[in-house]
C-alpha cells in the first residue's frame, strides 16, 4: 500500500545519500548538521535508524502507522 507523502526507511537512507554527494561526501554533509560521519554511515549502512539531526537534515520526520489486517 502506497501512501502519498510517505517514505520508506530505504527511501530515507537513498534521500541521505544524495544529499551527502550534494555535499561533497558524509563528512561534509555531517559536519553541517552536527553529527559524526560514523553516524551516517552507520544509518546509511542500516545499522543505526535516523535520529531527529539526520531527519532535520533531510527534512523529514518518522511517523508510526497502523492498518487494518481484518
Amino acid at each position: 500500500m502506497r501512501i502519498d507523502g510517505y517514505l520508506t526507511a530505504d527511501q530515507v537512507c537513498e534521500l541521505l545519500t544524495a544529499a551527502c554527494a550534494a555535499a561533497g561526501g558524509q563528512a561534509a554533509w555531517a559536519e553541517t548538521h552536527g553529527v559524526s560521519p560514523a553516524y551516517v554511515g552507520d544509518v546509511l549502512h542500516g545499522r543505526r535508524a535516523p535520529g531527529a539531526s539526520i531527519q532535520h537534515g533531510l527534512g523529514v520526520e518518522r511517523v508510526e502507522l497502523y492498518r487494518r489486517t481484518r
